[in-house]
């Protein structure tokens, strides 16, 4: 069964590298276009944060590249009739945050409207109550926020996007961003580390299925006034982010 998928993975990569595909830059400089696929290479433009541009077929050979612990690959486009290569690491299926998100929920509702109305159910007695609220959005998005005693989370469902891709759309919304800051690298290993006084953990659970390593769960936890406890992971072509905290 494992050769089955790890095939279907590597069928599934060869397909993309020889396919045309719309995506967004979502680097918030800007995204540089080159001559050639080197980092060294002419510099032809920079490609604004938002644009919506077309990944171009191509029989070349797909060169990797690893930047802030992200794994891209130089992708050949066309910008202001300039036609040179990328990487794609920065780049997402969807338009990236506007200046006024400050949440994933906000996010949420920039790329599609809610599908009917907020379901807000409590259960316990006036000591114990606890409350669920949960909003569905059209493209199969969902916000839920729990709320209890001393403790709170809340879990996105993000249509569409890699961890890696989360991992990049967290780092430029506010409300994540005392577990990840905006220049935080892509964690691909277990560490623990200090950040001003607060002691953070990282654990990544990884598969090696290629010569690049599958990133499957990213859990980070920390201590700052409470116990936070971050998470995020893909089910099937969803991303899930979880964010508690509690005493």
């Amino acid at each position: 069964m494992k050769k089955l998928f790890v095939g279907a993975v590597v069928f599934y990569s060869m397909g993309v590298a020889a396919q045309e595909s719309s995506m967004y830059v979502a680097a918030k400089a800007g995204l540089s276009i080159r001559e050639k696929p080197d980092v060294n290479a002419k510099v032809l433009d920079k490609i604004p944060y938002g644009t919506n541009i077309v990944l171009k077929e191509s029989n070349e050979e797909v060169k990797k590249i690893n930047t802030e612990g992200l794994t891209g690959y130089w992708k050949k486009v066309t910008y202001n009739n300039k036609t040179g290569y990328i990487v794609d690491a920065y780049l997402f299926p969807f338009a990236p945050p506007k200046a006024a998100v400050k949440t994933m929920k906000d996010y949420l509702a920039q790329l599609s409207a809610p599908f009917g109305s907020k379901l807000v159910v409590k259960s316990g007695d006036e000591e114990t109550e606890v409350e669920t609220n949960k909003q569905l959005f059209k493209n199969g998005g969902e916000w839920h926020e729990f709320k209890g005693y001393e403790f709170g989370s809340v879990t996105y469902f993000v249509p569409g996007f890699t961890v890696q891709q989360g991992f990049l759309l967290v780092r430029m919304i506010a409300e994540f961003n005392e577990a990840i800051g905006e220049k935080d690298e892509f964690p691909t290993k277990d560490r623990t580390f200090k950040k001003g006084q607060q002691e953070y953990s990282i654990k990544v659970d990884k598969e090696q299925i290629t010569d690049v390593p599958w990133i499957k769960k990213i859990t980070i936890e920390f201590e700052s006034g409470a116990i936070y406890n971050f998470q995020m992971y893909e089910i099937d072509n969803q991303l899930v982010i979880y964010y508690g905290a509690g005493v």
